[in-house]
């Protein structure tokens, strides 16, 4: 495999970001440091979210492995706070926007303190389809590029689209806090996070960032 273009990175902003690590506004759970032997939602196990809700027990003192993580979909997390099916649940937009309505409040930006402006999300492709159709691969990297940076300079009209192929709630929008959307791969925090994921034991060797990534421009 290997990433063509980048996809959505963190703000970068604590307490501002598009995810968060969320209780139920009743909890008692005040901190991140709370968490142990608590149930912790996350969308997908071994993924970016875990690995982030694993950084901010560990910038918080707390052994992730003490952490009881469960699978639930972004779509059921606002409902298992509030019916205490979790404990505690990692969202991002506009889930998080949903619990923040329901009373809910954050105790970290998960994503912020995995590594400075995370790119959370990449788009890849087989090194086959490179090898057998290179022109495909460079003009979509290049659409994508452009489009990303479109996106980051105008968020309104991100705001705006978002109903044409989306069911969130026009009250909900004004209220998003959007990702950022830089075509530049931010490779430090590929490399941090690859590093935490061999360090958790969710991979079982750091991968080969040069390899993975597209070759610097």
């Amino acid at each position: 495999m290997k990433v063509v273009s980048n996809g959505t990175n963190s703000t970068g902003v604590d307490g501002a970001d598009f995810g968060a690590l969320m209780v139920a506004g009743d909890s008692p759970i005040k901190s991140v440091a709370d968490l142990a032997g608590k149930k912790v939602a996350v969308n997908t196990f071994e993924n970016v979210v875990e690995l982030a809700v694993r950084a901010s027990a560990l910038k918080a003192g707390v052994d992730p492995e003490s952490i009881e993580f469960v699978k639930l979909g972004f779509p059921e997390m606002p409902a298992a706070l509030t019916e205490g099916r979790a404990d505690a649940v990692f969202v991002v937009e506009p889930f998080q926007q949903i619990v923040l309505s329901q009373g809910g409040r954050a105790l970290a930006s998960s994503y912020v303190d995995t590594a400075e402006n995370l790119s959370v999300a990449m788009y890849f492709t087989s090194k086959q389809l490179i090898g057998e159709n290179p022109d495909l691969v460079k003009r979509f990297t290049a659409a994508m590029n452009e489009s990303l940076a479109y996106a980051d300079s105008h968020p309104d009209e991100v705001r705006d689209i978002l109903p044409t192929y989306t069911k969130i709630g026009p009250e909900v929008i004004p209220n998003l806090v959007l990702p950022k959307w830089p075509a530049e791969i931010n490779r430090d925090s590929v490399s941090a996070i690859a590093e935490l994921a061999e360090k958790e034991e969710i991979l079982p060797s750091k991968p080969d960032i040069a390899d993975l990534l597209p070759a610097n421009p």
